[in-house]
């Protein structure tokens, strides 16, 4: 697991951080925990590698609250668990904007943020779907299930979700290799296909439901065929 804490009081940052370390030795756990004295700090760190799993996040900051930066980590990041950490309830109901996990009331008590931590965990292995892939000087993670379809190019591929569109340095025999293979479909030496978005198959193409056609090699087509039904038997 990643932890992150922002919180421009030091002393603040290293009892958290003590308190972290010791959960993880009850649970056995192998944790990485990286430390910021503010938002910008944090946004810097985040915009290269967004592979943390929980932000402990100080409300009350110098410059950008610990608010106004998860309303910008939320424009990009649903995944990551955020819980504030305040001397004060009133902002209580500003967590629900960016679904927090939890609040803490400093002086934060062990007891609690061992619990929230424990949420995180069951949270992330409930949630095993997703992938983490590197996009230039930052990682990314997908959820698997919003994948429509994957490109290769001649160093990168490209991949199609219900949002947007995500350039990976990869390539796709590596990608393949991570993807559920009960959700996906290498259609072409080029393509892979997200079975949850295929509306038909054909003997040259595979038309997805918002009517793209991707290729299907001749070879490829009964295989095709068995793992759609595969796919929507196992969805019934």
């Amino acid at each position: 697991m990643k932890v992150a804490i922002c919180d421009d009081e030091l002393v603040q940052t290293r009892f958290l951080s003590s308190l972290v370390r010791k959960w993880a030795n009850q649970n056995n756990r192998h944790v990485v925990i990286e430390t910021f004295g503010n938002a910008n700090a944090f946004l810097f760190a985040w915009s290269e590698d967004k592979s943390f799993d929980v932000l402990l996040l100080d409300i009350q900051m110098p410059g950008q609250t610990g608010v106004e930066l998860a309303k910008t980590i939320r424009q990009r990041d649903d995944m990551i668990e955020i819980i504030f950490v305040t001397g004060f309830s009133d902002y209580m109901h500003e967590g629900y904007e960016v679904s927090a996990l939890h609040y803490l009331i400093k002086p934060v008590k062990e007891d609690k943020l061992f619990a929230c931590l424990d949420k995180a965990c069951r949270r992330a292995k409930a949630d095993t779907r997703t992938i983490l892939l590197e996009r230039g000087n930052e990682n990314l993670r997908i959820h698997q299930e919003e994948i429509i379809y994957v490109e290769a190019f001649a160093h990168l591929v490209v991949i199609a979700t219900v949002d947007q569109r995500y350039e990976a340095n990869t390539s796709i025999g590596d990608l393949e290799k991570k993807l559920d293979g009960s959700l996906f479909f290498r259609s072409h030496r080029s393509y892979i296909v997200g079975m949850k978005y295929v509306r038909k198959i054909g003997k040259t193409n595979i038309t997805l439901d918002n009517n793209m056609q991707i290729p299907i090699s001749r070879r490829r087509y009964n295989d095709a065929n068995k793992a759609f039904i595969n796919f929507h038997r196992s969805e019934s």
